[in-house]
């Protein structure tokens, strides 16, 4: 059911919509803004929250993102198809907004993980072409100020070279003229022009002197503008040209709208698109001038399976801290709720004490979220989608209708119980005002019953002191009020749910100066029920907010207690990354004093046949290397993760051949580690690199450095180690995916993000200390949220030299290559 036109310009949606209108930069979203409807739908109202919600998103990542030079075209476009030559200006619109659809489609297809950030943008890029074509084709014809070039055609190019050389010859002419035998019959020496054809000023009694063409005569009479005889064939041709030039420019313009004719479809859609993109924007820079939330959307399945006496089985409205959207200046916000207790929020207070103000709120709200517009409340807050929304606000007494004040209130008042649903909310201003007050109330009473019955939420103002008792005893009906300071004779604009409000009149006459004997005189004659009531609010208000310091009090112990605990996992965070740190200083001693023996011991090896070098001293290293490398092993075992088994790749080794280039599987010398020898695991082309196993490690390598062993060689220098020579090239050998005593990769599926940070921290450690080329890690691909937060983590780390996503058939976008720095 759509929401009356009538019930939006009651509630002032019209102005919101001329806010969200101000923002907007291109024509068509403007019009958009202006004609935008609340919707009574769920997938609708959650879509148009949703792309707002990109929109903020997207301006938060590309502040300065616009439509650009994009122009309302559509006249053009429409006249272009019925054959109607387009001028330069129009064909200059079109191009610039063909260039604005380029320039946004491009902007936002490119962003990083744009189809799972920006879905329902997305959808509208869609729709916006390149026009690269037609943006050539323009700017090649047309000029900027709006001419058409010479290198628009090879014809027009002849035809204006013939135009500047007859002008050349006519003008060489008349100069000529001006200052020959017949200058004295001239009433000045200048060439002037008239109808398109050059002359000179003739004196009216000189007029023999001069034979050819009068064109024109001055105001006096005294001058003639003549054209010399000798200078018409010259004139002619001038003319002739001029002719053939705007015949070819007007050949030009009919292509050219030719052309636009046929792209016409697609610019219809860019320009849909456009206006699409910037009215999502439009609302997010609404959104942020209102420090505006998206709230959350209330729904059927939302609703518990059975609902306490007097709430409502589907609908829940919860705002938090709402502030009226167009009011300026300081704004008290307010709190809301409907739905949950119950159905039907009675307020009552003062004028001017913001009764109306409150239920405007909660109607703009409304309506607002279900146009896809963010609401100004807290982040927190919760929104059904109404089916239909009645208000009865205001006093608008019909002349022409013959309606009093009353009458203008029941007509609307019958209307809203004629159509009214469970899934309506119904707001009413004054509940039986403008008639006798005993039966005002009654009527006020049947009212408030009737809509209990028929189930919509409702909030209703009213100065009744009688239904404050009804709200009390009625299950499904709650008491509100607004407060008002005697002390100041202000209204406070606090609402306060829970309590009904006061009749101040004695208190604000005897505020403002009425003689105290009146006063108290009219104090006699409330009746004693009323004061009984009074008392008893006054009573109820003092326990509500003696119970609202308490809460103040325990929020504020609260506050201090997260604030403790915060700087306790502080401490704590700090306290382990020093054990971190001196872990691994630790490890890095005990791995500089291995490096050290092996260095020692591959010394002996070389020199054993030259040196005389005694068995006891490299038994004894050779213990020591031991001891050493078993002390590295139980304290990586009880410091570290235990590294998870990588299956091993099988490589086999290519064919020989002299020229043939590297491939994955070859035995290499690495330059950059004095010709040490390695073994090609991986191989990438595209950047001229490979992953090079060197002993027990992997590491990038450029092409450029690596050089090819034969089999034969590297046989022959496998058995001058001592080694046995390896397979044959026919044969497949195992390379092993990891080193023995640290991990290539870190798997962090199934972590938190606040996890994240931590494990990281060890594994990037751990993998620098070992000598690690880069760190393999494994996060899934999912919604890319925690791919994210890994890609933040290493872009802060000093140990990461870049990240990139894994090649295809290793993971791809579900893993991270994280290169780390050298030493």
């Amino acid at each position: 059911m759509a929401i009356a036109a009538g019930i939006l310009d009651t509630l002032e949606y019209p102005k919101v919509l001329a806010r969200l209108a101000r923002v907007c930069d291109y024509s068509l979203a403007r019009e958009r803004a202006k004609g935008l409807l609340p919707d009574t739908t769920v997938p609708a109202v959650r879509r148009m929250l949703t792309e707002t919600t990109e929109a903020r998103t997207l301006l938060a990542s590309i502040p300065e993102i616009g439509v650009g030079g994009a122009r309302d075209v559509r006249e053009p476009v429409r006249l272009s198809t019925l054959g109607v030559t387009l001028n330069p200006a129009q064909l200059l619109d079109i191009r610039d907004t063909a260039a604005a659809s380029r320039t946004l489609r491009r902007t936002i297809t490119r962003l990083p993980e744009a189809s799972e950030r920006f879905p329902v943008i997305l959808d509208h890029a869609a729709a916006l072409s390149d026009f690269t074509n037609l943006d050539a084709t323009i700017t090649a014809a047309i000029s900027p100020r709006g001419d058409v070039l010479d290198s628009a055609s090879d014809e027009l190019r002849r035809i204006r070279i013939g135009v500047r050389t007859a002008q050349g010859r006519l003008m060489e002419y008349m100069n000529g003229f001006t200052r020959g035998a017949r200058a004295a019959a001239l009433q000045e020496p200048i060439v002037t022009e008239r109808a398109g054809r050059y002359v000179v000023p003739v004196r009216a009694e000189q007029r023999a002197q001069v034979p050819g063409i009068v064109h024109d005569t001055s105001a006096s009479g005294q001058t003639l503008f003549v054209e010399p005889m000798e200078a018409v064939e010259l004139n002619n041709r001038w003319r002739t040209l001029q002719l053939e030039e705007e015949r070819e420019i007007e050949r030009i313009l009919q292509a050219l709208t030719a052309y636009v004719a046929n792209e016409a479809d697609a610019l219809e859609r860019a320009m849909g698109g456009i206006a699409a993109i910037d009215f999502a924007l439009a609302k997010a820079r609404l959104a942020a001038e209102m420090r505006a939330n998206a709230p959350r959307l209330w729904t059927a399945d939302d609703a518990p399976r059975q609902s306490p006496e007097g709430a409502h089985p589907t609908l829940r409205l919860d705002l938090i801290a709402a502030r009226h959207p167009l009011l300026t200046g300081t704004v008290v916000p307010t709190d809301i709720a409907l739905g949950d207790r119950f159905r039907i929020l009675v307020i009552t207070g003062p004028n001017t004490g913001g009764k109306t103000v409150a239920l405007k709120t909660v109607a703009l709200l409304a309506l607002m979220a279900q146009s896809g517009l963010h609401i100004p409340a807290e982040e927190r807050s919760v929104m059904p989608v109404f089916e239909s929304i009645f208000a009865d606000i205001g006093d608008e007494q019909s002349i022409e209708q013959s309606l009093s004040t009353f009458s203008s209130h029941m007509t609307r008042v019958i209307a809203t119980l004629r159509d009214v649903t469970p899934d309506s909310l119904v707001l009413l201003d004054e509940l039986g005002a403008g008639t006798d007050p005993e039966e005002g109330s009654a009527l006020a009473r049947a009212l408030i019953a009737t809509l209990l019955e028929r189930g919509p939420l409702v909030i209703a103002t009213t100065h009744y002191s009688e239904l404050k008792s009804y709200a009390y005893a009625t299950p499904g009906v709650e008491n509100g009020s607004v407060e008002f300071d005697v002390e100041t004779l202000s209204p406070t604009y606090h609402l306060t749910v829970g309590v009904p409000g006061r009749s101040n009149a004695l208190a604000i006459a005897q505020r403002l100066g009425l003689d105290p004997a009146v006063v108290e005189r009219a104090r006699q004659y409330v009746a004693p029920e009323v004061v009984q009531v009074d008392t008893l609010l006054e009573g109820i208000k003092g326990e509500r907010e003696a119970a609202e310091r308490a809460r103040s009090r325990a929020s504020r112990d609260r506050a201090q207690a997260e604030q403790m605990k915060r700087d306790a996992a502080k401490a704590l965070f700090e306290a382990e990354k020093a054990k971190r740190d001196a872990r691994a200083e630790g490890l890095a001693a005990i791995d500089r004093e291995l490096a050290d023996l092996r260095a020692d011991l591959r010394r002996l090896s070389r020199e054993r046949d030259t040196v005389s070098v005694t068995r006891d001293w490299i038994k004894q290293a050779d213990q020591r290397a031991l001891e050493t490398q078993q002390q590295l092993k139980e304290t990586t075992a009880r410091e570290a993760a235990t590294p998870k088994p990588v299956p091993p790749a099988i490589i086999n080794l290519p064919p020989e051949g002299p020229d043939r280039p590297l491939q994955a599987g070859d035995r290499v010398l690495v330059s950059a580690f004095g010709d040490s020898e390695g073994l090609i695991t991986v191989l990438y082309p595209g950047n001229n690199e490979a992953d090079v196993q060197v002993g027990s490690f992997t590491m990038r390598q450029p092409l450029s450095g690596l050089a090819r062993l034969s089999n034969r060689e590297a046989a022959r220098r496998a058995t001058v180690r001592g080694e046995r020579p390896r397979q044959t090239r026919t044969a497949p050998i195992t390379v092993p995916a990891a080193p023995p005593n640290a991990s290539l990769e870190v798997d962090l599926r199934g972590m938190r993000a606040v996890e994240v940070g931590d494990v990281l921290d060890r594994a990037l450690n751990d993998s620098v200390l070992a000598g690690m080329p880069y760190l393999r890690i494994i996060h899934g691909k999912g919604t890319g949220a925690l791919r994210q937060v890994v890609r933040d983590y290493l872009r802060a780390s000093p140990l990461v030299a870049g990240a990139e996503s894994a090649p295809d058939q290793q993971g791809g976008d579900g893993v991270t290559i994280a290169r780390l720095t050298e030493g």
